[in-house]
């Protein structure tokens, strides 16, 4: 019995120790923005997901983003080329146009950025990926959130009208102008 007693009072311990390690408080979980594209809609031929997880921080703070591009090409080039909001600045060494070549037993790229602001708000970083798997390119954009400040803002378009379809949708009408020019034969 005493035996018994001195070998599982350590493993036990362990146990305890390795479990209360694993605790994450809701403020840390309140902290990370993340999301995926995984799923949801894709555009036909543009066989590009993504997914990011993004830390929010205080002004002047630093905030890592990381970003993954998956694919289910089998092979082929990703071009990537990313944008930034203003008053938002990417810290390091970051080069806006990215080529990642797919091979068979990689298909997962890694973007790791980190970004600051002096101003509280929402901003995004975007991506306007391009695959080309040997028959011409496809293109698919995307928008990683990157949250700044407390209770941080999106930024709003003034003289925008929304209107519901008759699905219940939001539509948004903006002003446009079109040109129109007539081709005449020779």
């Amino acid at each position: 019995m005493k035996k018994n007693f001195l070998i599982l009072t350590p493993l036990i311990i362990v146990m305890g120790l390795h479990a209360n390690s694993k605790k994450v408080t809701q403020e840390e979980i309140d902290k990370v923005a993340s999301g995926t594209t995984e799923g949801h809609y894709q555009k036909p031929g543009a066989p590009i997901n993504m997914s990011y997880k993004s830390i929010k921080v205080d002004t002047n703070e630093t905030a890592d983003v990381n970003i993954t591009l998956t694919t289910t090409a089998q092979s082929g080039t990703i071009y990537a080329m990313m944008t930034h909001d203003d008053n938002l600045t990417l810290i390091g060494n970051v080069d806006e146009n990215l080529t990642f070549n797919i091979l068979p037993d990689q298909k997962s790229f890694n973007i790791n950025l980190q970004a600051t602001s002096n101003y509280n708000g929402l901003y995004y970083i975007r991506l306007l990926t391009k695959i080309d798997k040997g028959y011409g390119p496809k293109l698919r954009s995307f928008a990683v959130p990157v949250y700044i400040g407390d209770n941080p803002k999106p930024k709003t378009r003034s003289g925008v009208t929304f209107m519901k379809a008759t699905s219940g949708e939001n539509i948004s009408v903006s002003k446009a102008v079109e040109t129109i020019e007539v081709i005449k034969d020779k």
